[in-house]
């Protein structure tokens, strides 16, 4: 089970972390999604515990840069697995988060669409 979620979340997010063509599953982003959350999550509570000191500012930074954009490409993978374009993703900015990410569990297209064939 750790072998697979750690297979999907370095071998795939991250090795595509820069491809915003193609399609991603829904598992894929699940994965990332929950890794993210693991991460950050933490940061939060130590910021609430502590304030900002320099070195969680620090932290932070380095998390973000690390996965705002493998984040990016990997969602609009998923708009294009659900045969949208990715340019859905700014909905997200607009919307709340949480609904864009229950919008991006619902499965994608069980055959090839235009943006390629069905993630693995």
């Amino acid at each position: 089970m750790i072998k697979n979620f750690m297979l999907i979340l370095f071998g795939s997010v991250f090795k595509k972390g820069l491809k915003f063509k193609g399609r991603a599953g829904h598992k894929e982003y699940l994965i990332f999604t929950i890794f993210e959350f693991v991460i950050f999550t933490p940061l939060l509570i130590l910021e609430k515990k502590y304030g900002r000191t320099p070195f969680l500012n620090i932290l932070a930074v380095i998390s973000v840069l690390i996965y705002f954009i493998p984040h990016i490409a990997l969602t609009i993978r998923r708009l294009h697995d659900c045969n949208l374009k990715g340019w859905w993703y700014l909905l997200s900015l607009i919307f709340s988060p949480v609904i864009f990410f229950i919008l991006c569990l619902v499965k994608g297209d069980k055959g090839k669409n235009k943006y390629g064939d069905p993630p693995e």
